[in-house]
Order: C-alpha cells, then sequence, then structure tokens
C-alpha cells in the first residue's frame, strides 16, 4: 500500500473513531441505577483489662532469683466481647471479638458491612463482654479487675427501625463519651 493511502484510511478511521466516541458520550447513563444501601458497623474500644493472681508455692519461689522473688504472680488480659447482629429477624453475625496485639492488650475492632435492599429495616445488635466475673461483684473486686472509664460497658446494644434510601450509608459506631452505640449517616438526603 501506499504512503498517501495509508494516511487517509488511518485518518478516516481516526476521524470515524472520534465521531463513535462523540455519539457514546451522548448516551444517558444511570450510575445509581438498582443500588443497594449499605448498614455499616464501625468502632474500636478497648476492652476490659481482667488481672489473674495466684500464690507462689515456696518451692517456685526458692526456684527464682533472689531480685525475683515475690509471694504473688499475676496475669493480665483483656476480656473479648460477642458481637450479635440481627437485621430483619436473620443473624446475620454471631462472634468473638478479640483484643488485637500479640499479648492481646491492644483495643477491639469491629468492622461489618451488609449490602441490604432500599427499604424499612429492622436492625438489633448486641456487643457483650464474655469471660469476666459477674458484674455484681464488690467495689475491691472491680478494682481487681482493672475497669477503667475507657473500657466498653458489659453491654452495649442497639436496636432500631432504619429507612434507607438506594445508594445510602447508615453507620453504626461507639461513642466513648456517651458510652453507647450510635447511628450515623441516618436521614441524609
Amino acid at each position: 500500500m501506499s504512503q498517501p493511502r495509508a494516511w487517509i484510511g488511518g485518518g478516516a478511521l481516526a476521524v470515524g473513531m472520534t465521531l463513535a466516541l462523540g455519539w457514546l458520550s451522548q448516551v444517558p447513563y444511570d450510575a445509581a441505577g438498582d443500588v443497594d444501601a449499605v448498614v455499616r458497623l464501625a468502632w474500636r474500644t478497648r476492652g476490659t483489662r481482667v488481672e489473674e493472681c495466684r500464690r507462689l508455692t515456696a518451692a517456685e519461689r526458692e526456684r527464682l532469683p533472689i531480685h525475683m522473688r515475690q509471694e504473688e504472680v499475676c496475669q493480665g488480659r483483656t476480656v473479648p466481647y460477642r458481637l450479635v447482629v440481627v437485621l430483619d429477624g436473620r443473624s446475620v453475625v454471631n462472634e468473638t471479638v478479640y483484643p488485637s496485639g500479640a499479648r492481646a492488650d491492644r483495643p477491639l475492632y469491629v468492622y461489618h458491612e451488609f449490602a441490604v435492599r432500599p427499604g424499612w429495616h429492622d436492625l438489633d445488635i448486641a456487643f457483650t463482654r464474655e469471660g469476666v466475673p459477674s458484674d455484681t461483684a464488690g467495689e475491691q473486686e472491680r478494682e481487681r479487675l482493672g475497669e477503667r472509664e475507657s473500657a466498653a460497658p458489659p453491654r452495649l446494644a442497639l436496636t432500631r427501625r432504619v429507612m434507607l434510601g438506594p445508594d445510602r450509608i447508615v453507620l453504626v459506631t461507639y461513642d466513648a463519651e456517651q458510652r453507647q452505640l450510635i447511628l450515623k449517616g441516618y436521614g441524609a438526603p
């Protein structure tokens, strides 16, 4: 093929592609179409720290170097929480949330997302502390447990009926000041 014919053919192809692209850019496109709404759970909180102590026997103390001998040995741990989420009468999450960190001494993290059809939804969330002696313990025992104000309460719960439009997100999070689960983004336009 000769050089001028190749240029004319290539030019015609470029013009054709440009016209096709221009025409396609005018075609209406609805990205939102049939989009679901989202229920998102996202929070971080400190768990309750429990200290378990035991008295060393005389034989155990004798095996230790003099500078390490003590009457009592204590080990601390942060207790896990049970997360139960029921959405429209159906259990979607039932799991134990363990503290992070190599020694399980870091905060508890929760993150889940659920795509739902737009409309009314019943949401029931419970975040309950596990593995701790009764909360009716005396004040002295509470101190031994190492409970702090920054730790999450023994039970957090949220029960709501929410209306979600298409492409809307409702966030369930923990408010440390109010010490409760709250909704954010609910009712946003």
